[in-house]
């Protein structure tokens, strides 16, 4: 299992040395992106802002050879996506993600602003040369940004074959952002961590509104 940069595995802050709590900062996220940012900015960075260019010029021979074939195929979809999420619709979009490290990408726009990211790894897997990362990596990485989580919850679960399991939903609250990291683990499981603007969890958590997919529930 790689240990490096484990404090920044699932997720960044800048200028963590400054006056302002680690909570209060903004928040990177992978890919570059900002929770926070415009749409507008999110598709003219990274990975979004060379597969909208080489979808304009039909020219995929820079995209990485495991993503060309996505790339390819989803060209109006994404543009369809961006227009979309800049002119202010809510709206969803599944990134690339890294395949080096089984992980899949969501991020939600509303009102034009990135206002959700969702990070689903999976576990460490002898299958998969242990290319997963596992709960505790990842709980690691956001209690070195953000300290003791604002909430804990365990609950007894199995997987499907019967063997027994203690999942774990680690939560924090703070005035700008919200974290969530959900467990399901077991033979192909996974962890979940979602960041949200706070005014999006406020708004998720709000009566009658989706919470977000939990495993203990």
């Amino acid at each position: 299992m790689r240990k490096e940069g484990i404090g920044t595995l699932a997720l960044a802050v800048l200028a963590l040395a400054s006056s302002l709590p680690a909570q209060e900062l903004p928040m990177k996220v992978k890919g570059g992106h900002e929770l926070g940012e415009t749409a507008e900015q999110f598709f003219s960075e990274g990975q979004e802002k060379e597969a909208l260019e080489n979808c304009a010029a039909r020219d995929f021979k820079s995209v990485d050879k495991v993503l060309r074939p996505q790339v390819k195929k989803s060209c109006d979809e994404l543009a369809a996506t961006r227009q979309s999420a800049i002119s202010g619709k809510r709206q969803e979009y599944h990134g690339g993600g890294d395949p080096s490290e089984l992980r899949q990408d969501t991020f939600t726009f509303d009102g034009g602003r990135l206002v959700k990211v969702e990070l689903l790894y999976s576990l460490p897997s002898m299958e998969f040369n242990n290319r997963g990362h596992s709960f505790e990596d990842i709980l690691s990485g956001a209690e070195q940004a953000y300290g003791p989580p604002s909430s804990e919850t365990t609950k007894p679960t199995q997987d499907q074959y019967g063997v027994p399991y203690v999942a774990h939903r680690e939560l924090w609250v703070a005035p700008a952002i919200a974290i969530l990291i959900t467990e399901q683990p077991g033979r192909g499981g996974s962890t979940t961590l979602i960041a949200f603007t706070r005014a999006e969890y406020d708004r998720t958590m709000a009566a009658g509104a989706p919470k977000p997919a939990n495993p203990l529930e």
